[in-house]
């Protein structure tokens, strides 16, 4: 019973100074004008401020159509290298040059490519050949099948290529998956078989339906083990300030949990508990998560 009282002592003197502390932290909050813009010396870029990722499309199809194999397009990034590449079907066919949106490009079958800030159309023609002179042989039948790619989790993944997407038999498709932050990648399955642990490979396709998932798991933010400053932190989720239950919502349940733990006087979950960080869950701890409750 006197634990009780104490608690409610406590946070009845905690909210009757709430006014109090923000009239303080009103008095000392700045405001800042913009500096002017300056190219010769940009400012630093705004904390917080993610660039939007832009994907530029890949198009890769030979002319004829049907006398020869290539490698398949996609989407990608700016800088992503792109193998492309292609070789006949038909004996009387001969591989002459590739075209990049219509313009000559190579006389390679083969060449990495990299990915520039708009869309490319690579087109490789084919001359035909015989070995006497006579009409070109009947195309052979080509088999196609749709390739339908998915995640274990709605929403957690960018493919590079549509879902459905129809392909040859015996092509080589490049696949790639773009993870959401706060997830991690764990392989691509072909029902509950691993074909690749890689996010990117490449994929031959077979003469038949297929359907690939992408799995990937929910990452947790640990304190004790963060990232380097410099690195990357899109697989870390984290906890609003304040919120020491994980409810989602800093509120008087947070208020309850962070007086018992100053009363308590344990160093358990410190960095969970001391708010301000200043080493110690104190009544500045309290008076901190009231305020955020009552933002």
């Amino acid at each position: 019973m006197a634990r009780l009282f104490r608690i409610v002592l406590v946070m009845l003197l905690v909210v009757g100074s709430t006014p109090a502390i923000y009239a303080q932290e009103s008095r000392t909050v700045k405001k800042t004008a913009k500096a002017p813009f300056n190219p010769e010396n940009p400012a630093e870029p705004d904390n917080g401020y993610v660039e939007p990722i832009v994907y530029y499309k890949v198009t890769i199809s030979s002319n004829p159509t049907s006398v020869a194999y290539v490698s398949s397009g996609g989407e990608f990034t700016s800088g992503t290298s792109k193998y492309v590449y292609t070789s006949s079907r038909n004996s009387k066919y001969v591989f002459s040059h590739w075209t990049l949106n219509g313009e000559y490009y190579s006389n390679q079958t083969s060449f990495y490519y990299t990915v520039e800030t708009n869309d490319a159309n690579f087109v490789a023609y084919y001359n035909f050949v015989p070995s006497s002179p006579t009409e070109p042989d009947p195309a052979p039948e080509i088999k196609v099948s749709p390739l339908y790619l998915t995640s274990n989790v709605e929403g957690a993944c960018r493919f590079n290529q549509a879902s459905g997407n129809e392909y040859e038999e015996d092509t080589w498709v490049e696949l790639e998956a773009y993870v959401a932050k706060g997830y991690k990648f764990e392989g691509w399955y072909s029902g509950t078989t691993l074909i690749s642990s890689n996010a990117r490979f490449n994929y031959l396709m077979p003469g038949n339906v297929v359907t690939l998932t992408a799995k990937v798991t929910k990452t947790v933010f640990n304190p004790s083990s963060p990232d380097e400053p410099n690195g990357s932190q899109d697989n870390v989720q984290t906890t609003q300030v304040g919120d020491v239950n994980k409810d989602g919502v800093v509120n008087v349940f947070d208020i309850i949990a962070v007086v018992n733990h100053s009363l308590a006087g344990s160093d358990e979950s410190l960095s969970l508990y001391d708010l301000n960080g200043d080493g110690a869950v104190n009544v500045f701890d309290i008076i901190k998560v009231v305020n955020i409750s009552l933002e």
